[in-house]
This record gives C-alpha cells, structure tokens and sequence, in this order.
C-alpha cells in the first residue's frame, strides 16, 4: 500500500475515533484528555511517517561500465574539483584540501598513463597471497602497458552499501573461492554485481579435490552466478598445488618414494586475462577512473557538508532566538506568526546561500510556507508545547508563563526548522541542482522535518533548551539578549 494512502487511512482511523471517543454519553471526557488523545494519533502518525518515508541515504551512483566515456569522467573529475575549490572558498586552505587536490591529480596520471588496476579479493586461507606473485612473475612481464595488482579481503555490504577504496579504484576484480560460497562470499559478489564490477571468479586449490568433486562445485558456481556472470569468467586454477608421492624404480630393481610439487596450473587464467585486456581494457580503465573519483567525490562532498554544517548552526540559534524572543515578547498571536514567518524567509536565504543555493524573495516565502505546513500537519506545534509546558510548569518565571512557553515552542520549531532546511540544502546541493524551488519536494521535507523533530524530543535535549530559553528571555536581560547569536 502506498504511503500516502497509509497515513490517510490512519489519520482517518484516528480522527472517527477520537470524536465518537469524546460524544459518546456518559464520557464526561475533559478537553485536556481530549488532547491528550490527540497527541497520541500526532506521535503515531509521525511513527507512520518515518515508517513509509525511511531516510534518503546518499549512495554512490551506479552506470554501465559499457557506458562509460571520456566525456563523463572528464565532467566527473571537474565536478570534483568544483567541490575541492568550494571547501577552500569556506576555510584557509587544509592539508585535507591539500590532500584532495593530490588524489585528483593521481586520477587523472592514471587516466592518461592508461594503467590498469586489478584487485584480488577473498577470504582468509584461499590463496590471495599465493596468486599475486605468481600473475606478477609468469603474466605481468608479457604485458606491453604498465598494470597493478593489489589485494583485499572479503567484505560485508554496509548501510551505504559503498565498495571499499582498493576496490573502487580497481578495474578488474578477481575474486578468489576454494569450495562452494559462503554467505559472505556471496554478499560480497551481489555488492560487485550492484555496482557493476568487472569480476572473474577463480575456483583455487581445485588439485585438493576429486575430478567429479571438482566437477560438482564448478557447476553449483555456475548455477548461482549465471545471471550476470558468463561460465567463461569462472575459472578453475591451482595457484599452489599440493605436493605429490612419486615411486621411482631403479635399475637394480629398488624403488624410492620422493615428493614432489606440480607446477601452479594458471594457464586459463592467464588466458582469459589477456582476452578481457585486448577486448576490455580501456573501457575497464575509464571505469575504475570513474569510480575512482566518485568515490573521491563522496569523500569531498562530506568535508563540505561537514564544515557547512558548522558553519549553519550559528545561523539557526541566531534565528531561533529571534522567534523566540518575538514570540515571548508580543501578546498578539497573528502579528507572531507574521514576524516569524518573515524571518524564517530571511532564515531560508542565508541558509541557502550558505550551500549555493539562491533563493529570491519570493521562494524563500514558498519555502518557509512549506516548512509551515509540514509542521502544522505533522501536530508539532502541539507536542512540542505540551512538552515544554510539562518541563516550565511550576518555574518561579511565571509572570509571564503563557508567553514563556510560546516563546520556548517557537524557539524549539525554528531550530527544528533550520535544522531539515540544512538536511535537505545538503541533499539539492550533492545533486546539483541549479533551480532548486522547481526541485522542491514537500513530502520529503515534511519526512525531513519529522525525523529531525523526533531527534529534538529527547527529554534531556528539552530540559537544556528551555533552561537557555529562560536565560535568553529574562525581562532584566531585555529583548536584544534574546536576538544576540549563541556563544
């Protein structure tokens, strides 16, 4: 069932309830259980909403290594370099930018030199360190073009399901199995085949086996990998065969027992490697230069959402003050929410000049608006001011009660408001988006701002915010306290 369609039925459910709940005869149902009530559906429906809206997470993007073009790569590695130059438009230049702008350059060496990377990968024990001098003394010298080999372990996807560096920055994986695979293994190969990696499979130690043992296992491999892998990129080899009792028999009649080691049998790998470079290989460096940088990329791409979100957190306790503090300080409810509204426009355009975003005027109110709205469906005025009139009640700074609390919410919302403008800057800003209103999606704001809410409403979070609050808002301290930026 869509999402959408969930929470209408849920909202429905909850509001027919609510109302038989509190006209049914002989109730006498009070309004504060009445809204008591109302809070619950408000928290279930936030539940719904981060249920059927789970958190965008940024992931590498994929793209057929077929489809690969100098013209991409090129754009890719200028993108990058944009975002280095933006991280040392934000600060003095780092030795993490200096760092950066080192890798790049690598990238594109590489690039040119034509050089293609291979990585060996598999589990402890299945020959991985056996193999690699054996392809760097019997394959690599035959080559004409300079190549590297490194070597990896198995791994297990994680959350952002990204290959590990050695393996972004590798054309060709061979991915090294002594018997059938395990749960592992095959995780490892649907991460590959995910992120459409150039694998070969190789069935080591297969002497360690009987002939129809031998026979069994390669066909299970190909049984679980057929649907992207052809057979003729699963191959057996022997990279150290295991030594073998010979009887000779001499003259007089006698006969000695020795031991002797067979040679490693490599012959249809290194077949089948030479046929994938002749065919493949500059299409197998473009891709890994791709992904290279991609990765790359990422990696500049959080430095920056880092320092920015440093640098955005003064902004939001800046504006969540003045709210707050117009909200304590006007006994009229409309011209409130009039102030706050025109400051969180103001809001909305320092922020998004902060991560390259230009708003005018006018989209900064439709976005504010939307932030509004998302806010009032989601109940958050009411939670939020329940929450915080439970912690306030009974405070000796109670002249003034009424307009402390509003102030206290108001203030809260703001830096909850702030706070999804930045996820979500963060978000059109990784996509490069140049026309960011016509990208604009509420639905996934209002998600935004359910998440970032349900992160705010930590009882110790609440209690700190309004001890501040009441420093921020005391009557000696005045107006222009409130309004001064958070130390």
């Amino acid at each position: 069932m869509p999402a959408q369609s969930s929470q209408r039925i849920f909202w429905g459910a909850g509001t027919l309830i609510l109302v038989l709940w509190f006209l049914l005869p002989g109730g006498h149902h009070h309004f504060s259980e009445f809204l008591t009530a109302g809070m619950v559906v408000s928290l279930g429906s936030l539940a719904i909403t981060l249920k059927f809206f789970p958190g965008w997470q940024r992931r590498m993007p994929t793209m057929d290594a077929t489809k690969i073009t100098v013209p991409i790569v090129e754009k890719t590695l200028a993108t990058t370099e944009g975002l280095i130059q933006q991280l040392e438009t934000l600060a003095e230049p780092t030795p993490q930018a200096t760092e950066f702008k080192q890798q790049i350059q690598e990238v594109r060496t590489q690039l040119q030199r034509q050089e293609p990377r291979l990585v060996v990968m598999g589990a402890p024990g299945v020959g991985k360190s056996t193999l690699i001098p054996l392809l760097q003394s019997q394959w690599m010298p035959n080559l004409d073009y300079p190549c590297t080999i490194a070597e990896t372990e198995c791994f297990l996807p994680t959350a952002t399901s990204d290959l590990p560096p050695v393996v972004q920055a590798a054309g060709l994986v061979l991915f090294v199995l002594q018997a059938d695979l395990t749960d592992s293994e095959h995780q490892s190969l649907q991460l590959l085949r995910d992120q459409n990696k150039r694998v070969l499979v190789l069935f080591n130690k297969q002497d360690q086996y009987l002939p129809t043992q031998r026979l069994i296992l390669q066909q299970k491999l190909q049984q679980h990998l057929q649907s992207w892998l052809p057979a003729q990129d699963i191959l057996a080899i022997a990279a150290h065969p295991q030594a073998i009792k010979v009887r000779r028999y001499q003259e007089d009649g006698s006969c000695q027992e020795a031991l002797e080691h067979p040679q490693p049998d490599l012959v249809g790998l290194t077949k089948r490697l030479n046929q994938v470079m002749a065919a493949e290989k500059e299409q197998l460096i473009l891709f890994q230069t791709y992904q290279q940088t991609l990765a790359l990329q990422a990696q500049v791409q959080g430095q920056l959402n880092r320092m920015r979100h440093q640098l955005a957190l003064p902004i939001i306790e800046r504006y969540q003050w003045i709210t707050g503090a117009t909200a304590f300080a006007n006994p009229f409810p409309t011209l409130d929410m009039l102030a706050t509204a025109a400051i969180s426009a103001k809001m909305v355009m320092e922020l998004g000049s902060l991560y390259k975003l230009k708003f005018s005027l006018a989209q900064a109110q439709a976005v504010a608006a939307t932030l509004a709205t998302a806010i009032l469906k989601l109940g958050l005025v009411e939670i939020s001011t329940q929450a915080l009139s439970s912690l306030l009640k009974g405070h000796h700074f109670t002249f003034v009660a009424g307009g402390l609390i509003q102030g206290v919410s108001t203030a809260h919302l703001t830096r909850v408001a702030g706070l999804s403008l930045v996820e979500h800057f963060q978000e059109l800003s990784e996509l490069a988006i140049a026309a960011p209103e016509s990208n604009w999606n509420p639905e996934k704001l209002k998600q935004i701002v359910a998440k970032v809410f349900q992160e705010h409403q930590k009882i110790d979070f609440l209690k700190d915010f309004a001890q501040q609050s009441i420093g921020r808002f005391r009557p000696q301290k005045g107006l222009l306290n409130a309004t001064a930026p958070a130390s």
